[in-house]
C-alpha cells in the first residue's frame, strides 16, 4: 500500500462528505483510499480496544483486521455539528464466508478533509460471537 497523503482533500465538501467517502472505500475495500482520508496523527479508538495513535500504527492494524473478504457500513444515520461527524451504522463484514452484523455508533473529527480522531463504539462480545471458528 501507498502512504496515504498528508494534505486535505481539495475538492472535498465538508466533514460529513469525508466521512460517507471514507464509507465508501470500506464499502470496497480500498484501504489505499481508506488511509488517504486519515490524518497523519489519526487517533483510533476502537470500541473497549486500546486507542492507536498516528498513521503507521492505524494502517497496520486495519490492514491486519479480518481479513475481510466483504464489507459494507450500512450508514441509518449521519449528522455534521462542526467538524465532528456521528454516524449510526451497521458494519457487514464478511470473514471466511461468514457474514458479521455489527451496530456501531461512531464519531469523526474532521479537520481540512482528514479524519483525525476516530472513535468506534460497539458491543465487542457481540462482534466475537459472530466470529467463525
Amino acid at each position: 500500500m501507498s502512504s496515504a497523503r498528508a494534505t486535505a482533500h481539495p475538492a472535498h465538501p465538508g466533514p460529513a462528505a469525508t466521512v460517507r467517502a471514507f464509507a465508501s472505500a470500506w464499502d470496497r475495500l480500498d484501504f489505499e483510499a481508506i488511509l488517504a482520508w486519515l490524518a497523519p496523527g489519526i487517533r483510533y479508538e476502537n470500541g473497549p480496544l486500546p486507542p492507536l495513535v498516528g498513521h503507521a500504527a492505524v494502517a497496520a492494524y486495519l490492514q491486519g483486521a479480518g481479513p475481510f473478504e466483504a464489507c459494507r457500513w450500512e450508514l441509518v444515520a449521519i449528522a455534521e455539528d462542526g467538524t465532528r461527524v456521528l454516524t449510526e451504522r451497521v458494519d457487514h463484514l464478511r470473514v471466511r464466508g461468514t457474514t458479521i452484523r455489527l451496530p456501531v455508533m461512531g464519531v469523526f473529527d474532521v479537520q481540512q478533509g482528514l479524519i483525525h480522531h476516530w472513535r468506534d463504539y460497539f458491543d465487542l462480545a457481540a462482534y466475537r460471537a459472530q466470529w467463525p471458528a
